[in-house]
């Protein structure tokens, strides 16, 4: 049995993180005051996930103090974890929280200029599918434009009807160079994964694992040199694998398929990525070496 700690001198990048949820169960409990009843545990898919963010964490955060508190334990559990690189999405509905895109845009730059020094910081602006997309096409230039954000991200349901209104925001990132990520795959087929490459010229993908059932698709991914963000462990938790010994993490990764690993939302999955390396070896699932290849192949040159 290998034990996390001898993964926490690997230069390691956590690449799929929600800053709102991505500090540790027990650090949110003394911040917000109460407990999260019967958690954490594993859950009945999104929408269940969804229905504890609705009536739990989403009403405790109101404030732009708020906000900030939320980003900043996330980044010190990833210091905490000795992660190297975070790449962690702050989403672009937290203007409403601050009350202005102006506030908004400090914040963000407080954090970097506060926690530059201990860990290297690469903010994305996280958007939902469901969210006012006026508000959305109003906000998200200006964001893109400030260069404090390094990637943008796409979430919520994994279906591609609509997903060429979010296209001019891709095209705008893309010719500011800046990181273009998308949710699917994680529930969603192999098409749906090629959907979102050709919609989006992806340069990464949040999850991807409906990939591996299509060989065709996987050598899209391989051609292009997409990396995939994977987080085991909210696979297990939301029930999309059943077991972590047959993740298809692994047929990816035979395949040739650059992989970095994520905590995606910490606060309800509970695995940090030192914890996750140390899962997959201690399943069988990969050899000790093959992670540290793994971690090694993901982080950016």
């Amino acid at each position: 049995m290998v034990t996390a700690a001898e993964f926490k001198n690997l230069h390691t990048i956590d690449a799929h993180n929600h800053l709102n949820l991505g500090m540790t169960y027990s650090s949110y409990v003394q911040w917000a005051g109460f407990y999260i009843p019967n958690f954490p545990r594993p859950l009945a898919g999104l929408t269940e996930m969804h229905e504890i963010i609705g009536d739990y964490t989403r009403p405790r955060t109101k404030t732009e103090n708020d906000v900030e508190h939320l980003l900043s334990m996330s980044i010190e559990s990833a210091i905490a974890d000795h992660v190297h690189d975070l790449e962690g999405s702050i989403d672009i509905g937290f203007i409403i929280h601050c009350g202005s895109i102006d506030h908004f845009l400090a914040m963000v730059d407080r954090l970097h200029q506060k926690y530059s020094s201990q860990i290297t910081l690469r903010f994305e602006l996280g958007m939902g599918k469901t969210f006012d997309l006026t508000k959305i096409n109003e906000w998200a230039p200006i964001c893109l434009e400030s260069k404090l954000f390094q990637g943008i991200d796409l979430y919520g349901p994994e279906v591609e009807d609509g997903i060429e209104d979010f296209k001019h925001i891709y095209d705008l990132a893309g010719n500011l160079g800046i990181k273009r990520k998308a949710h699917v795959g994680e529930f969603s087929d192999a098409h749906s994964v090629e959907r979102f490459i050709e919609v989006f010229n992806l340069d990464e993908i949040q999850h991807g694992l409906g990939a591996a059932q299509d060989e065709h698709v996987m050598q899209i991914i391989k051609d292009r040199n997409i990396r995939l963000n994977i987080t085991p462990i909210s696979n297990i938790m939301l029930k999309r694998v059943k077991r972590l010994e047959d993740h298809p993490m692994k047929t990816l990764f035979d395949a040739g398929i650059r992989i970095a690993l994520g905590t995606d939302d910490l606060m309800f999955f509970g695995r940090t990525i030192s914890e996750q390396c140390a899962d997959l070896v201690n399943c069988g699932l990969f050899t000790k070496d093959e992670v540290i290849k793994m971690a090694t192949e993901s982080v950016e040159a």
